[in-house]
């Protein structure tokens, strides 16, 4: 496993993560650690989103610039005059 040293940590930073650590009964290794994972897991779960989003988007289907709107279609099935 690689290690990881000579950090700047902020102090405040440090006391959050030390909380965090002590309330779930982790060193603060593993803490920092498992906030990275879960960064890195969030992080890969947005780009997925943004990729099926920019998939929906790209499919959609948009009508020709010729086809009689919603309205008109309907009046015409339903024998309405115009």
């Amino acid at each position: 496993m690689t290690q990881l040293s000579a950090l700047e940590i902020p102090d405040a930073l440090y006391t959050q993560i030390q909380g965090m650590a002590l309330s779930q009964s982790r060193s603060m290794n593993k803490q920092i650690v498992a906030l990275l994972q879960r960064a890195l897991d969030i992080e890969a779960q947005r780009q997925s989103q943004a990729k099926i989003l920019q998939e929906i988007h790209q499919s959609r289907w948009t009508p020709p610039g010729i086809a009689p709107d919603s309205v008109t279609l309907l009046r015409e099935i339903r024998g309405y005059d115009f």
